[in-house]
């Protein structure tokens, strides 16, 4: 109880809304989407190249 008390109180003192806090996961979870994707290709070409494609 503690916690959601805590965690409310901070998200009101902050001025953010449930909005904003919702488009900064987002986007947080795009970039991790996309530094994922780029690592995986970056293995992937180090493989064919190493393989002589």
């Amino acid at each position: 109880m503690k916690f959601v008390f805590a965690f409310m109180l901070s998200m009101t003192l902050s001025g953010c809304t449930a909005s904003d806090w919702i488009d900064a996961a987002g986007g947080i979870m795009q970039a991790q989407d996309k530094h994922e994707k780029d690592s995986r290709n970056k293995r992937i070409k180090a493989a064919n190249k190493a393989a002589g494609y």
